[in-house]
């Protein structure tokens, strides 16, 4: 059965048209209600497809009735999304508050995963400030590179089971690139995970060239 074929049968029975599919699909909106179920374990009520694990949902201007499904299913079936004021967006308009809301998903998990790592180290380490950390992450969203070494090689040093890519790391001001100049290589190995493209272009430009194997 194919994508229209399976959407048609999921939609038609909560719309008021019942036979043809482009019709039915402009009776529906994306309401900017959205769900993290930490995990790929549903289904998109829509399409059908499997391993949804964020669910966006759509409501029936007639009936009410509404679906959560998947971000593609938006996308490829032309549904439309409304603004705060309750405006139909354009198709351009649609994708980008999509993608913005994705966006925020993935990113609010993001800081649920280093804030639980942090919790966990605070557990094991008792010498492990972890105020001064989640203060430090409210203010910039972003940690020093000093702070992200220390709390890397803490990890490591309790087995605290974390993802080095959650944790950002911020050289806009003078000083937090200086850490960065100052490092040993064995240090700047430990930010490689977390660096984004440009911060790792600014290591190249300093002249360094940490490898990404070896260990401290």
């Amino acid at each position: 059965m194919s994508w229209a074929s399976r959407a048609a049968a999921n939609i038609f029975p909560l719309s008021r048209e019942k036979d043809n599919l482009a019709i039915a699909l402009r009776e529906w909106r994306y309401t900017g209600d959205y769900n993290d179920l930490e995990a790929p374990i549903e289904t998109c009520k829509l399409c059908d497809h499997p391993d949804i694990r964020y669910q966006f949902e759509i409501q029936n201007l007639h009936t009410a009735e509404t679906l959560l499904v998947g971000s593609e299913c938006i996308n490829r079936f032309n549904i439309a999304a409304t603004d705060e004021e309750g405006r139909t967006l354009d198709a351009d308009g649609t994708r980008k508050k999509l993608a913005k809301d994705r966006r925020k998903l993935v990113d609010d998990a993001r800081r649920r995963r280093l804030v639980k790592a942090l919790v966990a180290l605070a557990h094991a380490d008792k010498e492990f400030n972890i105020h001064s950390f989640i203060d430090y992450l409210q203010k910039r969203d972003a940690f020093t590179p000093y702070q992200v070494t220390t709390l890397m090689w803490r990890f490591e040093k309790h087995g605290i089971d974390h993802n080095p890519k959650d944790f950002k790391i911020t050289i806009k001001r003078g000083r937090e690139k200086a850490q960065l100049v100052k490092m040993s290589d064995w240090q700047l190995r430990r930010l490689l995970p977390c660096l984004s493209t440009g911060q790792r272009d600014y290591l190249h430009r300093e002249g360094l060239h940490p490898s990404e194997q070896g260990n401290a």
